[in-house]
């Protein structure tokens, strides 16, 4: 376990309940570009899957910056605290997992062809609000909050804000800054969970109905698919609408 502050109900609810970030409105609208393997897997576990801190690609996932980590271990051989700064950073990094949105109004090419990575794929789609009482309506014994992600400079040592810590995953590279992504991040930093117990990733189970505002059909999907998406979207009984991207219009 790990203690190295006090958590403040300035960024985490209680358990059971979900804080949203004064950054975010409740009509904003989010996008979760799937396979068609993942679109299969939530349908069927109802669940939202959280990744692991460590999991990412991106090495700047989790990363402190020059100022935080000199005055960890200035603390440190001071005897102020027993972890040095790269056992508290892996230690912290395994007791985070993040479930990411992508912002906007309208569905992104990008994201189709980076998080779709196929013909065959689907956008989930919902808002801010529905995404926190679809949440909230399960009870989950976990800490959770829904942020902005913001895009920073990491080698520029820039000032973060992260009251408790486990916010340094609200914060990415200016290279991501396309994704436009919100996050939902699970805190499990101050939980007794063994290091068995701690997987590489969480399925969150979750509100289908309170959860999607649509299904959206990659605007470069064949129609034996959309066909496939809408026999299927039926045979789960999703009440969301289901339909195709409008970058699948023909052009004038």
């Amino acid at each position: 376990m790990i203690i190295v502050h006090k958590r403040t109900n300035a960024f985490f609810s209680q358990k059971g309940k979900v804080a949203v970030s004064d950054k975010l409105k409740d009509a904003d609208v989010l996008w979760r570009y799937v396979d068609t393997a993942r679109f299969l897997d939530f349908l069927e576990t109802k669940a939202l899957f959280f990744c692991r801190g460590d999991q990412f690609e991106d090495k700047f996932e989790g990363a402190f910056t020059h100022s935080l980590r000199d005055a960890i271990e200035s603390a440190y051989l001071s005897n102020k605290i027993d972890y040095t700064y790269e056992s508290f950073k892996k230690e912290l990094r395994r007791r985070v997992f993040v479930n990411c949105w992508h912002n906007g109004r309208d569905d992104s090419m990008a994201m189709w062809k980076i998080y779709g990575q196929s013909p065959c794929a689907v956008a989930l789609t919902t808002t801010v609000g529905r995404l926190k009482e679809a949440l909230e309506s399960q009870l989950l014994p976990y800490h959770l909050r829904i942020e902005r992600v913001e895009y920073v400079k990491h080698w520029r040592d820039p000032k973060l804000n992260i009251k408790p810590y486990s916010r340094v995953f609200s914060y990415k590279t200016t290279a991501y800054a396309f994704e436009k992504e919100v996050r939902v991040i699970l805190d499990r930093s101050l939980d007794d969970a063994q290091d068995a117990v701690l997987e590489t990733g969480i399925p969150v189970p979750i509100s289908v109905p309170k959860l999607l505002r649509s299904v959206v059909i990659s605007p470069e999907a064949p129609k034996w698919f959309s066909n496939l998406v809408t026999l299927v979207a039926a045979r789960y009984g999703l009440q969301a609408d289901v339909r195709h991207s409008k970058l699948s219009l023909e052009p004038v």
